[in-house]
C-alpha cells in the first residue's frame, strides 16, 4: 500500500519556551518550559527536505523569536534552498514600533516571507493589542513580507476577524483567520467551561501527511502537532535528520494517517461505534479535529480497538485513496465537499454519485 499524499509544508517547533502562558496553549508553553531543539539538527533537517515537494518551512513554538541569532540562521538556510519561510509568533516583542521593526529586520533580511501572529482573547492577558498593532505596522515597512493573524475563538470570545481587521485598518491582502477552541493541552484544565463556537472543523484533516512537524521534544509528527505527546501521531519518536526522508516515506504508508486524512478522526470513531458498539463522545462535545484525535487516542476503550479497526478497514481506506487520486479529487477542499454532500464511492465500478445524482 502506497499513499499518494506528499507533504507540502514542514513545521519546526524550535522551542516550547514562551514568555506567555496562555490558557488555550496546546503545548503548555511557558517561561518555565525548557524544551528546545539543537540548532545544528534544525539546520541539518532543513537541508534534508526536498524543495521539489516541500514549498514552505515554518518556524514555530513556543516562541521562535526567543532564539535570536539561531532563528535568523534557520530562516537564511531555508530561504537559500528556495523554501517559502514563515515564523509563527505572539509578537510579544513589539512593545514599540521601532522595537518591532528592529526584531523583524534581521529575519526579513535573512529571507523571511511570511509572519503569522497568534493573538486572541487568551493572548490578550499577556500581549496588549497595541503591541500587535506595532508589529503589524513594522511588518508593513518590508516589501513582500506577508502578514497573517490567527485567532482562536471560544463560544463568547470578544475578538474576531472583523474586529481585528477594523481596529488594525488592515488591507484586503492581509489574512485574518479564525480557528475554533480545542480542549487540548492547557485548555483541557483551564477552559473546560469556555464553550465552543458553532462553526467547528470536524471532518477530513488537511494537515496530516501534508504538513509533518518536528516537535521541540525531537519527535517527528505526522501533523501540525497540537497533541505532540500522542505516540499514535509520531512518525519517529527518536528522530534523527539522517532518517527524515525514510521517515516521511514510511508515514505515507500508514493506514491510520491516510484514514484521518480521508475521513477525519471523528469519522473513525463513528465507524468503530457502529462496528464494535463503542461509546463515543457526541459531536457537540468536540471542539474540532484535534480534540477528536485526542479522544480517539486517549480514550482507553476506543484506543484498545484501534489496531483491529485499522486491520479490518485498512484495505478499503487505501482503495478509496487511490480511487480519489485517479479521479483528481484527493485534495482537502474536495474531501470536505465530498463528505458534506454525501457523495458515495462505489469501488467495484469506480463511480461516485453526488447528492444531486450527477455521475462522475
Amino acid at each position: 500500500m502506497i499513499s499518494v499524499i506528499d507533504p507540502s509544508s514542514f513545521a519546526i517547533h524550535v522551542t516550547y519556551t514562551c514568555p506567555l502562558a496562555c490558557a488555550h496553549c496546546c503545548f503548555r508553553s511557558s517561561p518555565k518550559v525548557k524544551d528546545r531543539l539543537d540548532p545544528s539538527e534544525v539546520l541539518e533537517s532543513i537541508r534534508k527536505l526536498d524543495p521539489k515537494k516541500i514549498r514552505l518551512v515554518a518556524f514555530t513554538g513556543g516562541e521562535p523569536f526567543l532564539l535570536g541569532k539561531d532563528l535568523v540562521s534557520f530562516v537564511k538556510c531555508a530561504s537559500s534552498m528556495g523554501f517559502i519561510t514563515r515564523i509563527v509568533t505572539s509578537g510579544y516583542f513589539g512593545v514599540t514600533s521601532s522595537a518591532a521593526e528592529e526584531r523583524l529586520k534581521e529575519v526579513v533580511n535573512a529571507g523571511l516571507n511570511e509572519l503569522s501572529i497568534s493573538w486572541d482573547d487568551f493572548h490578550e492577558k499577556f500581549v496588549k493589542f497595541q503591541t500587535v498593532k506595532n508589529v503589524v505596522r513594522a511588518a508593513k515597512q518590508f516589501d513582500h513580507l506577508l502578514v497573517a493573524i490567527n485567532i482562536v475563538q471560544a463560544a463568547h470570545s470578544k475578538w474576531n476577524a472583523s474586529r481585528v481587521r477594523q481596529e488594525l485598518g488592515l488591507e484586503l491582502d492581509d489574512v485574518v483567520c479564525e480557528s475554533p477552541l480545542n480542549l487540548t493541552g492547557r485548555a483541557e484544565e483551564e477552559l473546560h467551561d469556555a464553550g465552543f463556537r458553532s462553526e467547528r472543523a470536524i471532518g477530513p484533516c488537511p494537515y496530516i501527511l501534508t504538513g509533518p512537524t518536528l516537535s521541540a521534544k525531537n519527535k517527528l509528527l505526522a501533523c501540525c502537532g497540537v497533541i505532540p505527546n500522542t505516540e499514535r501521531l509520531h512518525i519517529d519518536s527518536d528522530y534523527s535528520p539522517k532518517n527524515l526522508e525514510d521517515d516521511l516515506e514510511k508515514a505515507k504508508k500508514s493506514v491510520l494517517f491516510n484514514w484521518i486524512h480521508l475521513r477525519g478522526p471523528y469519522a473513525i470513531m463513528e465507524w468503530m461505534e457502529k462496528r464494535y458498539g463503542l461509546k463515543i463522545p457526541k459531536k457537540a462535545e468536540i471542539g474540532g479535529n484535534c480534540q477528536a484525535c485526542k479522544h480517539l487516542f486517549e480514550t482507553p476503550e476506543i484506543e484498545s480497538m484501534l489496531d483491529k479497526a485499522l486491520e479490518e478497514h485498512g484495505p478499503e481506506v487505501m482503495g478509496e485513496m487511490m480511487l480519489l487520486e485517479s479521479l483528481g479529487i484527493l485534495h482537502p477542499r474536495y474531501l470536505w465537499a465530498l463528505w458534506r454532500n454525501e457523495i458515495k464511492i462505489h469501488m467495484g465500478n469506480s463511480i461516485f454519485v453526488s447528492k444531486d445524482g450527477e455521475h462522475h
